[in-house]
C-alpha cells in the first residue's frame, strides 16, 4: 500500500476485548537514528468507537514496547531491513528505555518456524491505571527524520 502522506510512520488504533486484551498484526518496525527499535503505545479509556474513530474519554498511559537486541540484529539480515544504512541505537544506548526487561516494556518474542523472516509473535502484559491522566508529553523522544529504511 502506498503512503497517504510524505511520512512512513505506522499508526493505528486497536480496541481491547472485555478482558482488556488487544491483539493486532503489524510489521517489525525499522529503526531511525537516536532511538532503539520500539513501538509507541497510548491507552485511552472511557471513550467510544464511532464511524469517525475513537472519541471522548481520556488518555491514561503513554509508553513504548521494545525489541531485544538479538531480534533487531536478526531483522537487519532480512528484507527490507538489510538495506537500512541508518546508524542504529541499541537498548543500552537508548535514552528512554528504562531497562528491567518486561517491566521496562521489553517484548517476549517467538519466531514463526524459528526464523524472524517468517514472522514474529510478540507479547507483553501491561498494567495501567484507568483513572490516571497522561498527556504523553514526556515519553516519545524526538520525531524520526527521514525514512526508516532506504527501501521504504
Amino acid at each position: 500500500q502506498e503512503p497517504t502522506d510524505d511520512t512512513t510512520f505506522l499508526r493505528g488504533s486497536q480496541m481491547t476485548d472485555r478482558h482488556g486484551v488487544v491483539e493486532f498484526r503489524t510489521v517489525f518496525p525499522g529503526w531511525y537514528q537516536g532511538r532503539a527499535v520500539h513501538i509507541h503505545t497510548k491507552v485511552h479509556v472511557d471513550g467510544k468507537l464511532t464511524e469517525d474513530g475513537y472519541e471522548g474519554g481520556h488518555q491514561c498511559h503513554t509508553g513504548q514496547l521494545y525489541f531485544e537486541e538479538k531480534a533487531v540484529l536478526a531483522s537487519a539480515e532480512a528484507d527490507p531491513y538489510r538495506t537500512n544504512t541508518t546508524t542504529r541505537t541499541t537498548l543500552d544506548e537508548d535514552f528512554i528505555y528504562p531497562g528491567g526487561g518486561a517491566q521496562g516494556g521489553l517484548l517476549k518474542l517467538r519466531y514463526k518456524r524459528g526464523r524472524i523472516a517468517d514472522g514474529v509473535a510478540a507479547s507483553l502484559t501491561v498494567a495501567v491505571d484507568p483513572d490516571a491522566t497522561h498527556d504523553g508529553s514526556d515519553a516519545g523522544g524526538p520525531q524520526p527524520t527521514g525514512s526508516p529504511s532506504s527501501s521504504s
